[in-house]
C-alpha cells in the first residue's frame, strides 16, 4: 500500500477520534451541570426561557421566569447556567450619555424624533422636529 494513503487514513482516523472525544466531554459537562443545580441559580432552557430556580424535585425543576410566573421543566430541558455580567456603557455604544451634551444643552432637533398620533388614524407616526 502507498504510504500517502496510509498517512491520510491515520490523520482521518485521528480527526474522528478527536471529534468523538470532544462530543463526549461536552455531554459529561451537561450531565454534571444538571446534577449540581441549586436554588436561586439563573438558567436558560433549550427553548430560550430564562429564569431563576425556585424548586428542584428529582427530574423536575421549577423556574420563575417573571415575578409570580413559575414553570416546571424536566432537567433535560435546561441548556446552561446563566452568569450575569454587570452592564457597562460599552455594551451600548450608540446610547447617548450625559457626558455627550454640555450642561443645559439639548440634542440637535435634526437627530431627535417624536411620536404623535394622527387625529384621523389610530396608529402613531414618527415625525422629525
Amino acid at each position: 500500500m502507498d504510504p500517502i494513503i496510509i498517512m491520510i487514513l491515520v490523520v482521518g482516523l485521528g480527526g474522528l477520534l478527536f471529534m468523538n472525544w470532544r462530543t463526549r466531554k461536552k455531554q459529561q459537562e451537561q450531565l454534571s451541570f444538571r446534577d449540581h443545580l441549586e436554588l436561586g441559580q439563573q438558567v436558560q432552557t433549550i427553548g430560550g426561557v430564562f429564569g431563576t430556580i425556585t424548586a428542584i424535585e428529582q427530574d423536575r425543576v421549577t423556574i420563575e421566569s417573571t415575578p409570580g410566573t413559575e414553570i416546571v421543566f424536566l432537567k433535560q430541558a435546561l441548556a446552561r447556567l446563566v452568569v450575569d455580567e454587570p452592564e457597562t456603557d460599552e455594551d451600548y455604544p450608540d446610547a447617548a450619555t450625559d457626558e455627550d451634551f454640555p450642561e443645559g444643552a439639548e440634542p440637535d432637533a435634526e437627530t431627535t424624533t417624536s411620536v404623535s398620533p394622527d387625529p384621523g388614524d389610530d396608529a402613531p407616526r414618527s415625525t422629525q422636529n
